[in-house]
């Protein structure tokens, strides 16, 4: 994972939701990404963020989602600079509308704007959603949660509006990839857990694990594997 700070976030995450992993400051050697313990306790996860794979034949589709990432982008560092404080945001935008570069400029600022003058939201559980008139032209809805800490933050676009299943296959295949990186990873601890995390407030297409993925076996040279959705407190692992 290349953004280290947001995965030292979900290694918080995960230990918060799994007491069991040793206390103290882990080492990052990777593989694993991390290694926590010491002595015969030697702790090893390796992390991994989940993204659906895309459609075959969906070139408009991904060149309509750069679009709408880079006005989100934009519109997210324009309300930082301006003072807002640190939201997890989510811009639906109307899917009639064809975007163009000359879109992200004036649509972020607009975005930006409309968000700086929301009310804020109580909890993760009860987002802020702007109603008509109150949000740009061309943005079909947005949704504001606030952040859990503070401190993080995550704003992202929409990805068409369907939930897709996550299945059984798609983790399978996961594994099979994270198993190139185990004979080396384990020369540096004495357990190693793979942990699959699903970020709900990632730029990812939105996805649902299924209950067939959830409690599947999976083969591979992890003695453990969980599946991590840190804003959530429901896990899963085997």
């Amino acid at each position: 994972m290349p953004d280290k700070q947001r995965e030292r976030w979900y290694f918080e995450a995960l230990r918060r939701a799994l007491p069991e992993i040793p206390a103290g400051t882990p080492e990052e050697p990777e593989p694993p990404d991390f290694v926590v313990g010491d002595g015969s306790q030697r702790l090893g996860l390796e992390l991994t963020v989940f993204h659906l794979p895309p459609a075959v034949g969906e070139r408009p589709h991904q060149e309509q989602r750069s679009l709408k990432d880079h006005i989100v982008s934009a519109a997210e560092a324009i309300h930082a600079d301006w003072g807002g404080p640190a939201l997890y945001v989510s811009i639906y935008f109307d899917p009639h509308r064809v975007l163009t570069k000359k879109n992200i400029q004036p649509l972020s600022r607009e975005i930006a704007s409309s968000i700086l003058r929301a009310p804020s939201p109580r909890s993760v559980r009860e987002p802020v959603e702007l109603e008509w008139g109150q949000r740009p032209q061309g943005i079909s809805g947005v949704q504001i949660h606030p952040s859990v800490d503070g401190h993080d933050k995550l704003w992202h676009a929409d990805s068409g509006g369907w939930v897709a299943d996550i299945t059984s296959t798609h983790i399978a295949r996961i594994v099979a990839a994270k198993s190139r990186v185990a004979s080396l990873a384990r020369g540096r601890c004495d357990r190693l857990w793979l942990v699959v995390v699903h970020d709900l407030f990632s730029r990812a297409a939105p996805a649902e694990l299924t209950t067939d993925a959830a409690e599947a076996t999976y083969h591979g040279p992890f003695d453990r594997l969980i599946w991590l959705t840190p804003h959530s407190p429901e896990q899963h692992s085997s």
